[in-house]
């Protein structure tokens, strides 16, 4: 349901209306706040019942609210506007990689039998279906180096909030519960939707003049740039909390670091900007490049990527683990469950470095992607003349 609802919301608006355009991109945005609101009310409320009140009343609370959200999305049918399905475009290309085989393997066999009507018999796609298949392969480049920029991030979000737990979480007389830390990023996302749409929006767009204020491709480079920071400050934050634990003879207990875990807003508010440069600048670089067919499911793409980069962290940790060990059959960085005598700051570093290598990656293939399209343009430019 929340892969649909961005595209459900983007069908009521016309695309050929500039003022329906925009009006779209602030529902889109919007949205993402009201996800980020949600998240917040369930990471502040419903942890608290389920801590003091059971498990049991948490999640019946959660399939009420869950209930009361499909009946009022379900209650504005009559007044939806309805896009007609016209097939999954990811059949529509499988079916010209198909006949693309058929038909070089018809070509190879006439050659080899000296029939030369035998290709002519081979069913050819149509003209919208090979555009769309060219298009998809052009951006093929640009969905790998996607993956390889998250992949830091997931790693990065989910053990800043594993070291959290280890420190002290206390605000005043109120001590944050464990699962509650990710309200801190979470909080960070939220404000970051509005300051983006009623701040940062005006100002790109008056110096740069683009439709989308700041192209897709360079908010998802943009993204990444914060994820190398986050990765560095991480590094730096983590040597300072070892080095207490350290002091403070902790090595060995696991947690109780007396450090305050603010320590950790500066990195959240880069993952935070991260999160709502690289990817929504990615659903946007899709929604705006990819055949009409392949708009509404830009959602899916980016939360496709996003879920191979999350399942690709379990092989990196392992492949990591497994070459810091050594011969001697040593602690790998990330061994065993007390952070406080892991190598997190190695490992973040490593990151940093990981993270870099993509930026430079990306920045490559989105440099060719763009000087593509401006051949294109220019061909059918000079073919129009």
């Amino acid at each position: 349901m929340r892969s649909c609802i961005p595209s459900l919301g983007g069908d009521q608006f016309s695309s050929d209306d500039p003022e329906n355009s925009q009006l779209k991109s602030t529902f889109l945005i919007w949205l993402k706040f009201a996800n980020s609101l949600g998240a917040m009310i369930g990471l502040a409320f419903l942890v608290w019942i389920e801590n003091n009140l059971g498990w049991n009343i948490g999640f019946m609370i959660c399939a009420l609210i869950a209930l009361v959200g499909l009946l009022v999305a379900a209650s504005g049918m009559p007044f939806y506007r309805l896009q007609k399905p016209t097939g999954s475009p990811l059949t529509r290309i499988w079916e010209v990689l198909v006949m693309s085989l058929r038909k070089r393997q018809a070509i190879v066999d006439d050659i080899e039998l000296h029939e030369t009507n035998r290709a002519d018999r081979v069913p050819k796609p149509g003209a919208t279906q090979v555009d769309e298949t060219k298009g998809i392969t052009r951006m093929l480049p640009i969905f790998i180096s996607c993956l390889l920029i998250y992949l830091p991030f997931m790693l990065l979000m989910t053990l800043t909030i594993q070291v959290g737990s280890t420190m002290d979480r206390r605000v005043g007389t109120i001590k944050i519960p464990s699962a509650s830390l990710i309200a801190i990023p979470t909080a960070f996302h939220m404000l970051m939707q509005p300051c983006y749409s009623r701040i940062l929006t005006p100002l790109l767009r008056t110096t740069t003049g683009h439709e989308f204020r700041i192209t897709p491709l360079k908010r998802i480079g943009a993204g990444s740039v914060c994820g190398t920071a986050a990765a560095c400050v991480a590094t730096l934050v983590e040597v300072k909390r070892l080095t207490v634990a350290e002091q403070h003879g902790l090595t060995l207990a696991g947690t109780g670091v007396p450090m305050s875990i603010f320590w950790l807003v500066i990195q959240f508010f880069l993952l935070s900007i991260m999160d709502v440069a690289s990817f929504s600048g990615l659903i946007e670089f899709i929604k705006s490049e990819s055949p009409p067919a392949m708009k509404p499911i830009a959602p899916a793409v980016q939360s496709f990527l996003a879920g191979v980069a999350a399942w690709s962290c379990c092989a990196f940790i392992q492949l990591v683990n497994r070459a810091t060990r050594g011969r001697d059959g040593g602690r790998g960085w990330l061994d065993g469950t007390n952070f406080n005598r892991t190598r997190l700051d190695h490992f973040f570093l490593l990151l940093a470095a990981f993270e870099l290598v993509a930026l430079m990656n990306y920045t490559f293939w989105a440099r060719r992607y763009t000087r593509k399209l401006q051949r294109i343009s220019t061909f059918l430019l000079e073919d129009d003349n």
